[in-house]
């Protein structure tokens, strides 16, 4: 008789990720479907306080948007150093995904730290005016760092201007941290694990030319998934979703 079992922890091999040949996915549900097809042809934007944020809290799940037909446009608030390296590596990393990239500090190195709180704000508005997103995915609160949180603010404050869907992705951080971060959804990013992987791997002043590991990334997609039934999830918090 088949006996079905756990898969041991997984590990990423030379071919991408290894999935689990028992796992069966759940059939996808009509509500599920209609997440991405609600955005399709509308303008998703992202926003992250530094290149590779975006990638490590929300990456697959912004593949998956872009998979889906939405304009997907993930917006760089500040790069602290390397400004020409991690363009460049921020840029490589949006084509993977297949979204667009926006610097909005693109001439000077700077932390998020270096804005006036009404400078954050306004270079916020500018984006969503000019954009005017059917959803917004930003960092949340649940940040040890302190940059995460005024981007979190800024983005808040940017509901005033018009109605859009939004949402939280996980805590970032370029080696493992335990912080409590309780997602409202998850979404299955098991077809676009490998982009996912590939954009963060390009941002190698980040983590090979700092001996910095990604696998952990992989895990951690992996234990969330377990959490809905499949192989690989990102979690999201809502802030608020308009359902019609």
């Amino acid at each position: 008789m088949h006996k079905t079992a756990l898969c041991p922890r997984w590990r990423e091999t030379s071919a991408g990720p290894r999935q689990c040949p028992n796992r069966r996915h759940p059939p996808v549900s009509a509500d599920a479907a209609g997440l991405f097809s609600k955005y399709a042809g509308l303008t998703i934007l992202g926003v992250g306080a530094h290149p590779d944020d975006l990638e490590l809290g929300a990456g697959g799940t912004l593949a998956r948007l872009s998979r889906a037909g939405a304009r997907v446009v993930m917006a760089v608030v500040s790069i602290p150093s390397h400004l020409e390296r991690r363009r460049q590596e921020a840029s490589r990393a949006a084509d993977i995904l297949g979204c667009e990239v926006r610097f909005l500090n693109a001439r000077r190195c700077l932390r998020v730290e270096d804005l006036k709180n009404h400078e954050l704000v306004t270079i916020i508005d500018r984006l969503v005016k000019e954009l005017r997103p059917a959803a917004l995915l930003s960092h949340c609160l649940a940040n040890f760092h302190e940059d995460r949180k005024l981007v979190y603010n800024a983005c808040v404050s940017s509901q005033r201007l018009h109605y859009f869907d939004f949402y939280c992705y996980g805590p970032t951080s370029c080696v493992p941290v335990n912080i409590a971060f309780n997602p409202h959804m998850y979404v299955d990013i098991t077809s676009t694990i490998q982009q996912k992987m590939d954009a963060i791997k390009a941002h190698g002043t980040q983590f090979r030319e700092r001996s910095l590991g990604t696998e952990h990334y992989l895990e951690t997609a992996n234990r969330t998934g377990r959490i809905i039934g499949v192989d690989y999830a990102e979690g999201l918090e809502i802030i608020r979703m308009r359902i019609t």
